[in-house]
């Protein structure tokens, strides 16, 4: 079902002066509805006496208005979806009558909520397919029930596709419990708002809410192929979720089938996880694996690319450098890379550094221009340029918040939510914060594990930023020394589970020449992929914040 924009009412030929309702979808455009005469409306435009409509000019004092008018609605019961008026009380789910004979259900509206503040409604027309939102709907929103959920508690949160499966799967729980020791118990039940392509970004961004309230969450999508592929996705994000198969299309076509007490079932004593994916039998792989290997995703310089073969999704890459040799502008080139030429959100936590400076050094890698320096004049055309092309890509972490480990796999888990598929902490280290060299490097040893699960469970590129152990022999790393993998902070478990362990290598000794200082070594170190080693080449050009591949040199 796609929603549809409410542009305007219009007077109809039964004689109403403004019950026609006409709708504008982008791919369908126009068509109406006449509440008046319960007529549908192919093209309200057809006989030319008037200009369509696309758009809906309408100030928050409408909107406030046309919020104030649905709450005015009665509640009545859904009987075609064979939902009872105290379940749609239970909601708040308004409900416009027939004009005709003022009985008949023409219009539910759903609440949309946000922090307990009532945004507006969805509404979604009983006889034809259409929806459109009243009020202030637009940005994040509350999962649909979420009020009533956090209120009723419980250990278990239901959560549905759609808004009338959630009424449906709330009702069939609240018949199964009667006349039991249960029945004074009001179940938990929210539904996604946006559909399933959004569910796992919804869930994601309210993980940490839900992880709060409740102990277990029991997927209850539809059995279509994009409602199991949701169930996925969710699976991803929250991957101690159970899900539930049906032998109807969703829940509320349980309830209209009669099978309010099946559906109560499955979702209490049926729900699982999906099965063991860890465990395969090689043949069933044998297709899978009959391919030409391809190249994974492109780097910033092609000599990298050709090195390393690219990068894939589930591996972790670990970067060290000395104080001041660059991390920052090779983690902003490295984003800036993958936002643009890959189209990926990515996620940063840089805890060291302010998410202004963050967005601004990328933006910067954008535009091939410095933002961050107070020596150089503010290119703001260009600024705002690489801020379109950015748009909501780059995920920054609230620097506000205690960055610890398990703080930071909640965000990554958000993040991820929010469809991000490459996660850089930089630096890593920052994670260690006041422990003692010995528990730093366990806790090290643990974060690296976990995050090369959380890459491959979630099919994402995780790069982390290590600061370096001093060399033992020979000059500091600020000074030319080699960065090498034992002076990873961590380094032993980083070994076991990095794909790829990468140093930043230059020397910024003063006496230098500036070209000299600004020439850095891109060394990969570790590659478990492929096994290769070797050296690539880069110039940091201060006039346009970039790092350019040059030709070798000692």
């Amino acid at each position: 079902m796609s929603e549809s924009t409410c542009v305007e009412k219009l007077p109809h030929n039964c004689g109403s002066s403004d019950g026609m309702q006409v709708f504008h979808n982008e791919a369908a455009g126009h068509s109406a509805y006449c509440f008046a005469c319960s007529t549908y409306v192919p093209d309200p435009y057809a006989n030319g006496d008037r200009t369509p409509r696309t758009v809906s000019a309408k100030t928050d004092e409408d909107r406030l208005a046309d919020v104030m008018d649905v709450l005015d609605l009665p509640t009545v019961a859904l009987t075609s979806r064979k939902l009872r008026k105290e379940t749609l009380e239970a909601f708040d789910v308004k409900v416009e009558l027939s004009q005709q004979d003022g009985e008949t259900p023409v219009v539910a509206y759903y609440p949309i909520m946000k922090g307990g503040e009532l945004l507006g409604y969805k509404a979604k027309m009983q006889v034809e397919k259409k929806m459109w939102s009243v009020g202030r709907t637009k940005g994040e929103k509350d999962l649909f029930g979420w009020r009533q959920a956090v209120d009723n508690g419980g250990r278990r949160l239901f959560v549905t596709e759609g808004e009338d499966d959630a009424l449906a799967l709330y009702q069939a729980l609240l018949d199964k419990q009667a006349g039991t020791k249960w029945e004074s118990f009001l179940p938990s039940v929210v539904s996604i708002v946006g559909g399933s392509s959004s569910a796992a970004r919804e869930i994601g961004r309210m993980l940490p809410a839900i992880n709060a309230a409740f102990k277990e969450i029991v997927i209850v999508f539809d059995q279509d192929e994009a409602g199991q592929a949701a169930v996925k996705k969710v699976m991803q994000i929250a991957p101690n979720a159970t899900s539930v198969t049906l032998t109807e299309k969703d829940a509320n076509a349980m309830v209209i089938a009669g099978r309010s007490k099946a559906l109560a079932d499955a979702a209490l004593f049926k729900s699982a996880t999906p099965k063991n994916s860890r465990v395969v039998n090689a043949a069933s792989l044998r297709e899978e694996g009959k391919v030409q290997a391809e190249m994974g995703l492109s780097l910033p310089w092609p000599s990298l690319t050709k090195l390393t073969r690219g990068l894939r999704f589930g591996e972790t890459i670990y970067i060290g450098a000395g104080v001041k040799q660059g991390k920052s502008t090779l983690r902003s080139a490295l984003a800036a890379h993958f936002i643009l030429e890959h189209k990926l959100d990515v996620f940063v936590a840089a805890p060291e550094e302010s998410n202004v400076k963050t967005t601004q050094l990328l933006y910067g890698q954008v535009a091939g221009r410095v933002f961050h320096d107070p020596d150089v004049k503010l290119d703001v055309e260009a600024y705002d340029t690489a801020a379109d092309w950015v748009g909501d890509k780059l995920k920054l972490i609230n620097l506000y918040q205690l960055l610890d480990w398990p703080t930071l796999k909640l965000d990554i888990l958000d993040a991820v939510g929010q469809g991000c598929r490459v996660v850089m902490i930089d630096p890593i280290t920052n994670l260690t914060n006041g422990m003692a060299a010995a528990d730093a490097n366990t806790a090290l040893q643990s974060i690296a594990q976990e995050l090369s699960v959380i890459a491959l469970d979630h099919d994402l590129i995780a790069i982390m930023f290590a600061h370096l152990k001093a060399a033992e022999n020979g000059p500091a790393h600020e000074r030319g020394g080699k960065v090498q993998s034992h002076q990873f902070a961590g380094s032993r478990a980083m070994m076991r589970s990095a794909n790829m362990v990468i140093g930043l290598e230059g020397n910024r000794d003063p006496d230098l020449d500036e070209q000299e200082r600004n020439q850095r070594r891109i060394v990969v170190l570790e590659d478990r992929q492929f096994g290769a080693s070797g050296v690539v080449n880069v110039q940091y050009d201060h006039r346009s914040g970039l790092m350019r591949e040059t030709r070798a040199y000692d």
